[in-house]
């Protein structure tokens, strides 16, 4: 076998791990073996000829952000990389809902507050946070703060 097969066959090999590395999961290992290889059959190549090395890495250096910009743009659109690629999805927040109860409200607590628990305003049920220790149901209550979209309370008289 001469030089020039060797650096052929070792270039073919690496591409051929790299494309088995994207479609298995093998954690790098193929793509460790793969860029060995090719990396390989640019030193067969320079023991051939400098010139040949050198043009060797230079086709290399030219062509890699082309097969990136193709796996980045064009591959998660093909039918294998469809099944691959998880799908993306629209990540536009939804817009949060006016909170039912605002501070200075009033209410009556439905269960007992320890300090969480459920308290009616106008008629609606919501859960809050006891602002001092448990309130026993069935105590008027009034809110005090708002923090994370949840009410807290505390006791009136």
């Amino acid at each position: 076998m001469t030089l020039g097969n060797l650096s052929i066959i070792l270039a073919a090999v690496g591409i051929i791990l790299l494309i088995t590395e994207v479609l298995l999961p093998t954690h790098g290992v193929l793509a460790f073996i793969g860029i060995g290889s090719i990396i390989g059959a640019i030193i067969t190549s320079f023991l051939i000829n400098v010139w040949l090395g050198l043009g060797s890495i230079a086709g290399g250096v030219t062509i890699m952000p082309v097969i990136g910009a193709w796996l980045v743009n064009i591959w998660p659109r093909t039918r294998v990389g469809r099944q691959l690629v998880l799908p993306s999805h629209d990540h536009s927040p939804r817009p949060l809902e006016p909170l039912p109860v605002q501070i200075g409200q009033t209410g009556i607590t439905v269960s007992e507050l320890r300090p969480m628990g459920t308290c009616e305003f106008a008629g609606q049920r919501i859960e809050v946070i006891s602002d001092l220790g448990i309130i026993p149901p069935g105590k008027q209550i009034r809110v005090v703060n708002i923090t994370n979209r949840r009410p807290t309370v505390r006791a009136i008289g």
